[in-house]
């Protein structure tokens, strides 16, 4: 079973829904190098959401975006700036080599801990904060889900740009904005 959410011409969300068919996968979530990280980061009663996000030829680069809001979390901790606690992660696990062919995603670093920088993404690589998530099949990318980050073109004639998506999130938190709630099939 599968819930797809577009993002725009050519890009595409596709949620996986916990079975035998993706048991590896699901898996993976559980056991892969980044969950000790996610866990110190967020605790270790997370819940994770996983999906395929899958650019075609031809999709433009995205607009700047953080796929989540700032909130207040029951566990506030001293942090710096204006940035409340951690409350969902992310980690892109590419399928192909990323590159400026097939496109990647472009990351501003830090920008997580101020809300006020929504809309501004733009500035980004004009400052030199952007950094651009290039990596081979199999190479990983972790950021706080309040980061702003956008897809980048994929120039290719027929490559289709694949990568997991596994979405962590404290249990208080229930995703409202990236997904519909009715099933494909």
């Amino acid at each position: 079973r599968f819930r797809r959410s577009s993002r725009g011409a050519q890009r595409f969300d596709l949620l996986l829904e916990q079975g035998e068919t993706f048991a590896p996968i699901f898996e993976l979530s559980r056991s892969g190098p980044w969950t000790e990280f996610i866990s110190s980061a967020i605790g270790k009663d997370w819940i994770c959401d996983i999906s395929v996000i899958y650019s075609r030829p031809g999709a433009d680069d995205q607009d700047w975006h953080s796929d989540g809001p700032h909130l207040i979390v029951s566990s506030q901790k001293n942090l710096p700036s204006s940035a409340s606690s951690p409350y969902a992660f992310c980690v892109f696990l590419a399928l192909i080599d990323l590159d400026e062919l097939v496109g990647f995603t472009q990351f501003w670093p830090g920008s997580h801990r101020e809300a006020g920088l929504a809309g501004f993404g733009s500035a980004a690589p004009v400052l030199g904060c952007a950094v651009d998530g290039i990596v081979g099949a199999g190479g990983a990318v972790v950021y706080d889900y309040r980061l702003l980050h956008r897809g980048m073109a994929n120039k290719s004639q027929g490559t289709q740009r694949e990568i997991l998506q596994f979405f962590y999130h404290v249990p208080e938190y229930v995703e409202r904005k990236n997904y519909g709630c009715t099933a494909l099939f």
